[in-house]
């Protein structure tokens, strides 16, 4: 399956969050990339930072806070590209700079990575092949499932 990309292309970074396991990335746009897999910020001078880097030390001073460090080497740049691994499920966002934001799936199994576009989510799931789901459809179906119950509920 090939995910369209688009409406992610001219948008920035907007925050960066991370709750328990699970980063945010929140977008300009209102779209969002979450995941409880690795990630990087790549640039030409190498790995700049890691999800796996976060909160250690590394003989620094403090420790390292990753969602900080992209948000100040991307600063609002905006996404430029993005493109997809079919067969490993990956997801690389460019930036001017020949920066990259990588999105990497490790597992066979587990999920890797979401991305909240519009109305769809787009699913990575293990071994890298992808779903999609129509998010207005699926509130659309749950609304009308939630409406049955309540009426069967009522009639008992």
């Amino acid at each position: 399956m090939k995910i369209d990309t688009t409406p992610l292309r001219g948008q920035f970074i907007a925050s960066i969050e991370k709750k328990d396991f699970t980063w945010f990335f929140n977008f300009s746009g209102n779209d969002v990339i979450a995941t409880e897999s690795p990630w990087r910020l790549v640039t030409p001078s190498g790995i700049i930072v890691t999800s796996e880097d976060h909160e250690q030390k590394f003989g620094l001073p403090a420790p390292v806070d990753a969602g900080g460090l992209v948000t100040k080497e991307l600063g609002s740049a905006m996404i430029s590209d993005l493109s997809h691994d079919q067969q490993t499920g990956d997801l690389l966002l460019r930036y001017s700079g020949d920066r990259y934001l990588q999105f990497l799936q490790l597992s066979c199994g587990y999920e890797a990575w979401r991305l909240y576009m519009g109305d769809f989510e787009y699913t990575c799931m293990g071994g890298g092949e992808f779903a999609s789901f129509d998010r207005a459809q699926f509130t659309a179906n749950k609304t009308a499932n939630n409406k049955r119950c309540v009426v069967a509920e009522r009639s008992r």
